[in-house]
């Protein structure tokens, strides 16, 4: 026969004679007509939906849904097999139009679905962001949880000192910090104080006596230098954001106060008390219009460039080890298909443990790169760095792994929602001080990025040591607990698939029979 597609046709009969049989009832079953499918031809043959072309079955076939689902590759195994049989393969059920009357329980079943996943993202932005959100709220009512100290003179009535006190008295001041007054105290018990972090900065005279100074200067019409008579001092590597948003304004808005109080209640109380000679012995000075000055000292300055690792970086820690989980699916499969499962459950564990090392040592590395400071506590910074960035990632690495797992057997796109949640509930209280927050924000205290926050600025600033401890220890407990629950994170995520896939399996099974 002519044409591509070539069809053998042969008769044949129960008797012995070459030649064709007339056709009737009895002789029809003798009949055997096998037909040759051209393979090439069947594989390329269009079995259109409605028109819409190769390209278009195509994109309505192999959509996420099919292909993470495995209908997709079901399919086009079908496919494949029926072409190897000889058999024509079969074309998709027919599809119209969305709009269309046939349509009209599809559209009732996208309507609800797209209902349910609305709901669910109303409920999760305004149930989850509102940590976040909730972590800002009315944070200037609490700015007096921030406490200042004020070092006085031993005479706490002597101009400059009064002074000093009548600032905090402001209606601005009083809302701005708590401020605590002392007197006796050396500058080096000063700046002990605040590197322990008992303040988050002080405002202090440098001598116990120093109004007697000023004071002896109106008496005898000289030249006084109040350059030092007031400093101030604070560690901006304690909080970078909150010293530069919060405290800094605070001490530089007090200054303007000093001066004011200086000029309408101390130097006047100091002249009243002033003869006529020393009163006209102070034109030859400049008393009257010059003021002390608050000296500022900051005890760990910080680079810019820091932000990278403290902030922005930690963030990344935790999406980094949620990619590092599904970049691993595969080479997990491949272990569990050929080893026994307690080699499979150490495998896994083991080498979890291996990608966090490795990881954190390019982001030490980074940071290296960058010239940041690694050096300022300790002088191998670098490897302290490293396994503290270690030990980050395997804290909120174990914790993505175990909750993967469990969500992915319940409802894979849960798994997006998790690590967003995760981020918000690490950094919500981390990069602004708790005690501006609300007291629900307190666990943040046991988050392993507020942790890894406080050693990180322990390792780059040489802030307090006093929390490197708890810091630490806060860090191994998440992951020996991460670890423990491992294998069972693994046997939930078994039990579970295994149903669904078992259910499906039957239902399937059903079907074919109906």
């Amino acid at each position: 026969m002519s044409g591509d597609k070539r069809e053998n046709i042969s008769y044949t009969s129960s008797s012995s004679s070459l030649d064709p049989q007339p056709f009737n009832q009895d002789n029809a079953s003798n009949i055997q007509v096998p037909i040759e499918i051209n393979k090439n031809d069947a594989k390329n043959d269009d079995y259109d939906d409605n028109g819409g072309g190769s390209l278009m079955r195509t994109i309505s076939e192999y959509n996420e849904m099919t292909v993470t689902s495995g209908e997709a590759i079901k399919l086009e195994t079908e496919h494949e097999k029926d072409i190897e049989e000889g058999i024509k393969p079969k074309g998709p059920p027919p599809r119209y139009p969305f709009f269309s009357i046939e349509n009209k329980n599809l559209r009732y079943s996208v309507l609800k679905q797209y209902a349910f996943i609305m709901i669910g993202l109303w409920a999760f932005i305004l149930g989850v962001w509102s940590i976040y959100w909730g972590s800002m709220f009315r944070r200037d009512e609490r700015l007096i949880n921030l406490s200042i100290l004020v070092n006085l003179e031993d005479d706490m009535s002597a101009p400059i000192s009064q002074a000093l006190q009548l600032s905090t008295y402001n209606n601005r001041m009083s809302i701005s910090a708590s401020w605590k007054f002392t007197s006796g105290l050396s500058e080096d018990e000063i700046i002990k104080t605040i590197h322990d972090q008992d303040y988050w900065a002080a405002i202090y005279v440098t001598k116990n006596n120093i109004s007697d100074i000023l004071i002896d200067g109106f008496q005898n019409g000289n030249d006084v230098n109040t350059t030092n008579f007031v400093h101030s001092f604070y560690e901006t590597g304690r909080d970078p954001n909150t010293m530069e948003g919060i405290i800094e304004p605070t001490l530089y808005l007090f200054q303007s106060y000093f001066q004011h109080n200086l000029q309408s209640y101390s130097y006047p109380s100091i002249i009243k008390n002033l003869s006529t000679d020393q009163f006209l012995s102070l034109q030859n000075t400049s008393l009257l219009t010059s003021y002390p000055i608050i000296q500022y000292t900051d005890g760990t300055k910080v680079d810019p460039v820091t932000n990278g690792p403290l902030q922005v970086g930690l963030i990344y820690i935790i999406i980094i080890t949620f990619f590092e989980v599904m970049w691993m699916t595969q080479l997990y499969g491949t272990v569990a298909k050929n080893a026994i499962t307690r080699d499979y459950i150490l495998f896994r564990l083991i080498l979890s443990q291996i990608n966090y090392l490795l990881i954190s040592l390019a982001f030490t590395c980074l940071n290296a790169a960058f010239q940041i400071n690694m050096n300022a506590t300790w002088n191998g910074g670098f490897g302290v760095l490293w396994m503290v960035s270690f030990l980050t990632m395997s804290a909120v690495g174990g914790a993505n792994q175990n909750v993967s797992l469990i969500l992915f057997a319940i409802l894979p796109p849960l798994m997006g929602y998790w690590l967003l949640f995760f981020v918000m509930i690490n950094i919500s209280a981390t990069f602004a001080p708790i005690p501006l927050c609300p007291e629900f924000y307190r666990f943040t205290y046991a988050m392993p990025i507020k942790n890894a926050y406080e050693l990180m600025k322990v390792i780059l600033f040489n802030t307090s040591h006093r929390a490197v401890g708890r810091c630490f220890g806060i860090l191994v407990a998440w992951i020996a607990l991460n670890n423990a629950l491992l294998p069972l994170c693994m046997a939930f995520f078994a039990t579970v698939t295994k149903k669904k896939i078992m259910a499906a399996a039957k239902a399937e099974l059903e079907k074919k029979g109906n």
